[in-house]
C-alpha cells in the first residue's frame, strides 16, 4: 500500500530531510528484506533443528513431542492448584541446560517465588545459587505494560541470550482491564497483537515460549460432555485457541497434588492425556494413563 505524500512531507519535516529522501529511505528498506519462499524439504529441516525443553514428567514430555518446543507457542490452562506455575518453575530450572541460554519470566499476577525455583532446583540435585542465576524476571502489573515489554524485548533477549520466555498469566491483565461483552473487542484485539509478538519473537531468537491461562467457571450444569475445555473453558476465546501450537489442560483430580494433563489441541499432533504430581522436585510423572 502507497503511503499518502502528506505523511511523507510530515515525516520529513520533523526528521529535518525532504520528500525525496524520505522515499528513498523507504525503498532503500524494502530492498534489504529478505523474502524468501521456502520448499517443504527446507522447512521440514528448519523444523528439525527445533530443540525442546523438558517438562520434568516423561509422560508430558510424550505428549508434546518432546517438550516445550522452541518456535513455538504452548500454553497450559487450568484452574487454580491444577500445577500451571510449577510447570512454569520446573522448565526454568531445566531450560539452560536443554537450550543453552537464559530464561525470561513475565508475573502478571504477583505469585511467581524464587524460593520455590530454589527448592525444584535442590531436590534435583542442583546448586540452587547457580540454578537461578540465568533466570530473570519482571513484574507487569496490566495489559499495556506486558505489551509494550514484549515490544522492547528484543533488545534485553539479544542482551542476555534468552533462549526460553514464559508467562504467568498471560491472558490475566486483559481479563482484569476488559471486564464485560461491550470491552470484548479491544480486549481481544489487544490480545491478538499481544499474541502476535510472541510469534514474532519466538521465530526470530528461536526461543521456547510458555504461557499459562486461567479458565472460565461455567455454574450451568453440563451432562453432554466430559471434556474438560467444555466444561470450564480457556479464557481468551478463539484468539488465544488459534495463537498457540499446543495447548494442555491441566484438571486437577480427587487425589492430592496429581492433576490429569491433556493436549487439548496442537498444530501437528493428537489428543492424548496423561497425569502428573506437583512435589518437591515440580512436575512429575504419577504412573498412570488415561
Amino acid at each position: 500500500t502507497e503511503v499518502p505524500h502528506f505523511l511523507f512531507q510530515r515525516v520529513g519535516e520533523r526528521m529535518g530531510f525532504s520528500l525525496d529522501k524520505a522515499e528513498a529511505l523507504i525503498r532503500d528498506a524494502r530492498s534489504k528484506l529478505d523474502i524468501r519462499i521456502l520448499s517443504a524439504k527446507e522447512l521440514y529441516e528448519e523444523e528439525l533443528k527445533r530443540k525442546t525443553i523438558p517438562t520434568g514428567s516423561k509422560a508430558l514430555d510424550e505428549i508434546l513431542g518432546g517438550g516445550i518446543r522452541t518456535q513455538e507457542i504452548t500454553e497450559v490452562c487450568g484452574s487454580y492448584a491444577c500445577g500451571k506455575t510449577e510447570l512454569v518453575y520446573t522448565t526454568a530450572v531445566l531450560a539452560p541446560k536443554a537450550l543453552g541460554g537464559d530464561v525470561l519470566i513475565l508475573d502478571t499476577e504477583a505469585t511467581l517465588s524464587i524460593t520455590r525455583i530454589r527448592q525444584i532446583a535442590k531436590a534435583r540435585e542442583l546448586n540452587p545459587d547457580e540454578a537461578i542465576s540465568p533466570i530473570h524476571l519482571r513484574r507487569v502489573p496490566s495489559s499495556s505494560d506486558l505489551i509494550a515489554t514484549l515490544e522492547t524485548a528484543h533488545r534485553f533477549i539479544k542482551e542476555k541470550s534468552i533462549r526460553y520466555l514464559a508467562i504467568d498469566s498471560f491472558v490475566s491483565p486483559f481479563r482484569r482491564e476488559y471486564p464485560g461483552r461491550e470491552l470484548l473487542c479491544p480486549r481481544q484485539q489487544k490480545l491478538n497483537y499481544a499474541i502476535g509478538l510472541l510469534i514474532k519473537l519466538a521465530r526470530a531468537y528461536d526461543m521456547a515460549v510458555l504461557v499459562t491461562n486461567q479458565v472460565l467457571a461455567t455454574p450451568v450444569a453440563q451432562y453432554t460432555t466430559t471434556r474438560p475445555e467444555f466444561l470450564r473453558p480457556p479464557i481468551g476465546g478463539y484468539v488465544m485457541a488459534y495463537g498457540a501450537n499446543n495447548r494442555i489442560y491441566l484438571q486437577e483430580t480427587d487425589k492430592p497434588n496429581v492433576s490429569i494433563a491433556t493436549l487439548i489441541d496442537s498444530s501437528y499432533l493428537p489428543r492424548q492425556s496423561r497425569t502428573i504430581r506437583i512435589t518437591e522436585r515440580g512436575i512429575e510423572d504419577a504412573g498412570s494413563t488415561y
